[in-house]
């Protein structure tokens, strides 16, 4: 239950701290095709935070074994 809350934890906080970079980067004056390229970085962000838990526990099974 410990690795559980471990891996959640780190998909949040990439989560956040790209969320976190991207609204820095979009706050001024954004225009409509702007829109369109922060979507896809929130799409992009969501991958990676997953990625990012996977692999942390790829990592953990095989450091197990």
């Amino acid at each position: 239950m410990k690795e559980v809350i471990k891996n959640a934890l780190l998909g949040i906080v990439v989560f956040v701290v790209g969320y976190a970079i991207i609204l820095v980067l979009t706050r001024s004056g954004i225009e409509a095709e702007l829109t369109y390229y922060a979507a896809v970085a929130y799409a992009l962000l969501y991958l990676v935070s997953v990625i990012s838990v996977c692999t942390a526990v790829i990592l953990r099974k095989l450091k197990k074994v």
